[in-house]
């Protein structure tokens, strides 16, 4: 498996956009210019990863894309939730997407770049599924396999965390071990912990328990 061939296979779902598809429930527009939730193995494997823990009392998605993984969250019974996207496109669908999803609103959307614009606050669980692909500049991404937007991510989530506070980071195999969040999060100060593994034709995929070096 290669960045290249997942890059193709993206742009098959691009290219259908907008379309509505239902994950665990909840009802998704995926509106044009927006990463599908519906795409590949991580997203699956990790929204049921989410709902078999415990809830948080304030809890944050981001790179929320759609929405998927702050409605999740609700889902699970956290009280607070914020969904953060550098896309306006991916702020503006998971919006209209609370109006699919009554049940589990609020949710406060916010459009920013990374923390840049996210109001101060502690959160208890932060969930970030950051896009490693493509690499052409879409989804404020580039060539390197999501490491410089992981190391914005560590720096700036410093100020947003108290010494309990638990991040979730799934990441897939085949993507390389110098973009891993797992070598990149000790030269900030956090450990990461392997939660649970899957394998498909892609490699392995995991997800990382990620918390603060005391």
């Amino acid at each position: 498996m290669s960045i290249e061939k997942r890059e193709s296979e993206l742009a098959e779902y691009l290219e259908r956009q907008p379309y509505a598809v239902e994950l665990d429930g909840i009802t998704l527009k995926i509106g044009k210019n927006v990463f599908p939730s519906d795409f590949g193995l991580t997203s699956s494997f990790f929204g049921q990863f989410i709902l078999r823990q415990e809830s948080a009392d304030r809890a944050l998605d981001m790179g929320c894309g759609s929405g998927y993984f702050a409605f999740l969250l609700k889902k699970l019974g956290c009280n607070k939730v914020v969904g953060v996207d550098f896309n306006k496109d991916a702020v503006n669908s998971a919006r209209e997407n609370v109006s699919l999803n009554p049940l589990l609103g609020p949710i406060d959307f916010i459009h920013s770049d990374l923390f840049t614009d996210v109001p101060s606050s502690k959160f208890d669980l932060i969930v970030f599924n950051f896009n490693y692909y493509p690499s052409n500049g879409t989804f404020g991404l580039n060539e390197d396999g999501g490491q410089e937007i992981l190391k914005r991510f560590f720096a700036q989530v410093q100020d947003y965390i108290h010494s309990e506070t638990i991040i979730f980071i799934p990441y897939s195999q085949f993507v390389g071990e110098e973009h891993d969040p797992k070598t990149v999060c000790p030269r900030f100060g956090f450990s990461a912990e392997t939660m649970v593994t899957t394998e498909n034709a892609a490699g392995e995929h995991y997800v990382y328990k990620i918390t603060k070096t005391v």
